[in-house]
């Protein structure tokens, strides 16, 4: 007996469950000219009502690496886990008490794949800069984090992200 190899598809792999592609027929939930993101792409409903799976692509394109404007999701956790490329990733800690994070606490992170991302509530983020063609990551968050759990804020100041070795 032989078991020939195929590629999945959506419809060759529904009797085992749902397969994320990034070839999607409806708008992006948000866009930029850098990047394109997908929300509730797959039903992990079975691990509980809230959460839902997303996509993100980043383009290289000519972005400057500075960073101006920061995010956060005070109500969920948000997985970044990665499927292609390498970029840098911003980061500062959860701050409650504060609506900007504090420009001192940012630290920039390479991201080349080996390691997915699990941020705490409150983590301040922004969207990786990637430093290959594209970059892309599947999310993990609560289904409405889009709708009524995203805050962005301009940083007091534009930062200069210097690549080191």
């Amino acid at each position: 007996m032989e078991i020939k190899v195929k590629y999945p598809t959506t419809d060759n792999f529904t009797k085992f469950g749902t397969i994320v592609l990034p070839t999607f027929k409806e708008s992006p939930a948000t866009f930029s000219e850098n990047h394109n993101y997908w929300h509730n792409v797959a039903d992990i409903s079975q691990l509980g009502e809230e959460g839902t799976v997303g996509y993100l692509e980043i383009e290289r394109k000519d972005r400057k690496f500075y960073l101006e404007k920061m995010e956060r999701h005070q109500e969920t956790l948000e997985a970044f886990i990665p499927i292609s490329g390498a970029g840098i990733f911003c980061l500062a800690p959860a701050s409650p008490d504060r609506d900007v994070p504090d420009i001192n606490s940012i630290e920039a992170f390479y991201i080349d794949g080996s390691s997915s991302f699990f941020l705490a509530p409150g983590v301040w983020h922004w969207l990786p800069f990637a430093l290959t063609p594209q970059i892309k990551f599947t999310l993990l968050l609560k289904k409405t984090t889009v709708e009524k759990d995203l805050e962005i804020v301009d940083l007091p100041k534009k930062l200069d992200i210097v690549l080191t070795n």
